[in-house]
């Protein structure tokens, strides 16, 4: 797992290429639940992810690597995965895998809305 993940960096470089997070999703074939996991270090970002990145942000994926904290990038050769143009169109479909993240990035989701309506009953009560 990553020990660092330099949030300002990446926030800084997705605002001057014009990108959100979300956009940083669709360009690494990631979800935003993913992505918000990468940013809280509680995920490390895969080398087809990296690479993917790195092209979105027009940078090195060595320095993609580095600044999130991966340890080793490997011989990982560039992926197939989606290219993202600034002009918000996508190359090819993204191939969504569930895995324990997906799974956990919806658990959460799913915690809030809960909690959302719970205070949402109280108040409601209160009246």
């Amino acid at each position: 797992m990553g020990i660092f993940f330099d949030q300002d960096w990446f926030d800084a470089r997705l605002k001057a290429a014009g990108l959100t997070r979300g956009s940083m999703a669709q360009a690494a074939g990631m979800t935003i639940d993913e992505v918000e996991m990468v940013f809280a270090d509680r995920r490390e970002l895969e080398a087809a992810e990296v690479h993917a990145i790195a092209r979105a942000l027009s940078a090195d994926p060595r320095e993609i690597a580095s600044r999130s904290g991966l340890a080793d990038l490997g011989d990982a050769a560039p992926s197939s995965a989606p290219r993202f143009d600034r002009g918000g169109s996508q190359s090819a479909q993204p191939g969504y895998a569930v895995t324990r993240e997906v799974i956990a990035g919806i658990h959460e989701r799913l915690d809030r809305l809960e909690r959302m309506l719970e205070m949402v009953i109280q108040k409601l009560d209160r009246r």
